[in-house]
């Protein structure tokens, strides 16, 4: 009888730490600023050529942290990180659908040296489409990206 009394108690504290220290992927498209931009009066838009520097991560439910940003699982691409085989930034047309939704939505406006995180739903990311070895399908994303310039 102790012994199924530890197992419940066990059972408890599981599912409590579970409860507290989860959290789960959003359904709608989080845009946080990490880090303000210069206030040159720049910002993006449609049809802008930009350069940006990113890092992105599968989100991981089970991060013990209640802040979306800090959810990050395995990292699956980087400007920035040699292992990726681009160590360089990336430029793009905004509005072109060069990027996933969520990076189109998320970069709007930004001004030049601004970084933002972006947690992207499946939706506004790669949907029910598996990607590589790496991302699965339905995947929640999150991206660091710094705004590097507008031309």
């Amino acid at each position: 009888m102790k012994n199924f009394s530890k197992i419940i108690l066990l059972l408890v504290l599981n599912l409590f730490f579970i409860e507290v220290f989860s959290i789960e992927p959003p359904t709608q498209l989080i845009i946080k600023v990490l880090k303000p931009g210069d206030n040159t009066g720049d910002i993006t838009e449609n049809n802008d050529l930009i350069t940006v520097n990113y890092t992105g991560w599968i989100f991981d439910s089970s991060v013990k942290n209640k802040n979306y940003c800090e959810a990050k699982g395995n990292m699956f691409d980087s400007s920035m990180y040699e292992k990726f085989h681009h160590k360089a930034p990336f430029d793009f047309v905004l509005g072109k659908g060069k990027v996933i939704k969520g990076c189109e939505i998320g970069l709007h406006n930004m001004k030049i040296n601004e970084k933002r995180c972006l947690v992207i739903p499946p939706d506004f990311a790669y949907g029910n489409r598996r990607i590589g070895n790496i991302i699965k399908p339905n995947s929640t994303l999150i991206f660091e990206v710094q705004l590097l310039k507008i031309k």
